[in-house]
């Protein structure tokens, strides 16, 4: 393969899968899905990180692109796939938007490299890239927390005057009372050069009656 064919290829594609268009589309949708791959693992904001769902990423790129050469222009075989597809059953559901974000991305990256649109998953990968670490940056400088005060006596009003000391926006979410054992939890925004000054600062107990601090990171929704 010449150079001006290796450049005909990359910008238009084929539609003749022999072993080294097949082994050179999959190279591409590995490297794509592994740039994916550390996308998601240097941006996830949770609490805990799945490695087998960030493979998984990885690996539904790849298929992807294999069923999308496997279908080509071929009516039968499309109809077919679609057919068994549909008796597919996933037991476990995503639910992170986020997740379902980089899943899309996946199958995007490997529809383009099974039909040969390499640039198109190549600039768009690298524009989303750059656009989820932007957002992962600033829109996550002020991070959601669940702040549970515990202790004996715990003073809620005392509490809140020193979340509002700090400039810390909150809502109480949950108050609960067991036996002589008192629970508060707060909905917090701060920054987290702030999370270890407010935590020293609410279990010296003196001031809030506040026994144990537990500061726990928060995607999700709360109702209530």
């Amino acid at each position: 393969m010449s150079e001006v064919d290796l450049f005909r290829y990359l910008t238009e594609g084929s539609n003749a899968y022999t072993i080294e268009t097949i082994a050179f589309n999959m190279a591409i949708t590995t490297v794509l899905g592994i740039f994916i791959f550390f996308v998601y693992k240097k941006t996830f904001t949770g609490v805990l990180y799945s490695l087998s769902f960030n493979v998984s990423i990885l690996t539904v790129a790849m298929t992807t692109s294999m069923i999308i050469m496997l279908i080509g222009s071929n009516l039968a075989i499309s109809l077919g796939m679609v057919g068994a597809l549909s008796i597919v059953r996933f037991r476990s559901a995503v639910k992170e938007p986020r997740d379902l974000a980089f899943l899309f991305w996946a199958i995007g990256v490997g529809l383009a490299s099974g039909t040969g649109a390499f640039l198109i998953a190549a600039i768009g990968s690298v524009f989303i890239a750059a656009m989820v670490f932007v957002f992962s940056r600033a829109v996550y400088a002020d991070s959601c927390y669940l702040l549970v005060l515990k202790g004996r006596t715990v003073d809620q009003k005392a509490a809140e005057r020193v979340l509002s000391s700090y400039g810390i926006k909150h809502k109480l979410r949950m108050q609960n009372m067991t036996g002589s054992q008192v629970e508060i939890t707060y909905e917090v925004f701060l920054k987290r050069q702030k999370a270890q000054a407010l935590m020293e600062h609410l279990s010296g107990g003196a001031e809030t009656g506040v026994e144990a601090v537990n500061l726990v990171s928060f995607q999700g929704e709360v109702t209530g």
